[in-house]
């Protein structure tokens, strides 16, 4: 019996120093694992291969890249942030944006986003946005977005049974940029900077003035003009 307890303690013990070796192995190869692009070398932690950065990891120095590795380069899906703040999120080949991805950061001193694919850190083909996008309609019929001169400014119009609704409560219209104005029937802005995002909530009746119904629309025009937005209900 002292023999077995001696011979189990001998096993634990070599058990026990085999973890240690291999914890010790595993710690000095992440030591080792090398970053190949000079702007995100300092620092990484993740897989690697042969010494290099290798599978999915993150990198730090001046800039940093969060992502997919490969013999040491950023190659596949990651984020790039460069230390003034611009970002790149997308694909990459051999450390350089290749593939569809997109760009926000500043060119020429100008906030700007560019969506797009990208060959050897080149924008290739720009993808445009939609001319608007519809974030949130509910409790709308329907709605039209007009596009109706090249003036930067932005018409609200709320109609119910082919004319002006006149039974709207508790309206409110926000947008991102612009200074509010009302032109006649309708709320709107001008001097609006493009792209703008805007949310409109009131409170209205249905057609038969039966139920009164909550509404909330919310949208981003892209593309800069006069635009006329008309509600109906």
């Amino acid at each position: 019996m002292k023999l077995k307890i001696q011979a189990a303690l001998i096993g634990a013990i070599t058990f026990t120093a085999m973890v240690l070796s291999i914890q010790y192995v595993t710690l000095g190869q992440s030591q080792e694992c090398k970053v190949l692009q000079p702007e995100i070398s300092s620092a990484y932690t993740g897989k690697c291969k042969n010494g290099l950065a290798h599978g999915k990891g993150k990198a730090w120095g001046t800039d940093s890249y969060e992502g997919k590795f490969k013999n040491g380069l950023p190659h596949g899906f990651g984020i790039y942030t460069w230390a003034n703040g611009d970002k790149y999120e997308g694909n990459f080949y051999n450390g350089q944006m290749h593939g569809k991805g997109v760009f926000k950061g500043k060119i020429n001193g100008k906030d700007s986003v560019y969506t797009g694919y990208w060959d050897k850190g080149v924008l290739h083909h720009k993808i445009l946005p939609p001319k608007y996008q519809i974030i949130t309609a509910r409790n709308v019929q329907r709605y039209t977005m007009t596009k109706t001169g090249s003036e930067k400014r932005l018409l609200i119009a709320f109609t119910q049974n082919g004319t002006t609704n006149n039974n709207i409560s508790n309206l409110q219209i926000v947008c991102d940029t612009g200074t509010p104005l009302k032109l006649g029937e309708k709320y709107g802005f001008e001097n609006v900077l493009y792209p703008v995002n805007c949310k409109i909530t009131y409170q209205t009746p249905n057609a038969l003035r039966t139920v009164w119904y909550d509404v909330s629309f919310e949208f981003i025009i892209n593309e800069a003009g006069e635009w006329t937005l008309n509600l109906f209900n």
